[in-house]
């Protein structure tokens, strides 16, 4: 018996969403794992067979964390430097994409954004040493700074800006603008800023998980517990004879929200980034 089409666009539309439904399952799965083991028992956490719902929920794994470690001292660290850096990186590179895209004639710019793109190439573990070394010079060890300003001006997020203002920043405005009086950047700031917040949000929630999570930097350069961050604190945990995990399953719970509150609150914006040009041609 052979469907006609409409039932066969149908019975497709229903594979693809039982497909979804099962690769969202086995996505969330890990952040449902991590949330449910921040409430048991070290045992339960490695039980054989595992242990999906605890019995009992354990809330003492939290008042644990609150007790022993500085988390939340290393969170206000961690949100300090994590805004911070945002802050920092997208000013950078929403200034340096604009230039590179709108200045065409200025001296040695392609030769410069190629140069920029070439860092891209070389090992972050290259730069720690020399970076590390310019800090101590700068007396900037055990510091926000040393966390805040290294990487601020990446080449990824140059480019990013670049591309999205070279397709949605018309020469029209700028001219428009520059005819009016307005300075450079007051055309920048005025203009070209709105302009470009769907790409600036995109790539604010990037470098927010990048400076939230950054683990090896942090252990390199903060040196006292009052300037420890959320990841440092957690890392901490791990002891020689015994490892608290079901603390670090709960400090993990406490570390993770912020982020998914972050994108929530900006995944419309997120999105629009992320999917702009895709339908240009």
């Amino acid at each position: 018996m052979r469907l006609s089409h409409s039932t066969q666009q149908q019975l497709l539309r229903i594979a693809a969403y039982v497909f979804l439904a099962v690769m969202a399952v086995l996505f969330m799965f890990p952040f449902y794992w991590l949330f449910v083991s921040a409430f048991k028992a070290k045992d339960q956490i490695f039980s054989l067979p595992p242990v999906l719902w605890p019995d009992p929920w354990r809330f003492s794994n939290f008042a644990a964390v609150f007790e022993k470690t500085h988390i939340v001292q290393a969170f206000i660290n961690s949100v300090v430097i994590a805004c911070g850096h945002c802050t920092l990186a997208l000013f950078l590179c929403s200034l340096a994409g604009f230039a590179f895209a709108k200045y065409p004639h200025a001296p040695g710019r392609d030769k410069l954004f190629a140069f920029v793109l070439a860092t891209m190439m070389i090992p972050g573990a290259v730069t720690l040493i020399p970076v590390f070394v310019v800090l101590c010079k700068l007396h900037a060890i055990n510091t926000y700074w040393a966390m805040i300003v290294p990487g601020a001006a990446s080449a990824f997020g140059i480019f990013w800006m670049r591309q999205y203002t070279m397709e949605n920043v018309h020469n029209d405005l700028l001219d428009a603008a520059r005819i009016d009086g307005c300075s450079e950047f007051r055309i920048y700031w005025s203009v070209v800023l709105p302009v470009l917040k769907p790409a600036m949000a995109a790539l604010g929630i990037i470098l927010l998980i990048g400076s939230w999570n950054n683990l090896m930097w942090a252990f390199i350069v903060l040196r006292t517990t009052d300037m420890y961050t959320l990841p440092l604190v957690i890392y901490l945990l791990n002891g020689e004879n015994r490892t608290p995990f079901e603390m670090i399953m709960a400090a993990s719970v406490l570390a993770t929200l912020p982020l998914v509150i972050a994108f929530l609150f900006f995944q419309r914006q997120f999105i629009a980034g992320i999917t702009a040009g895709a339908i240009k041609g």
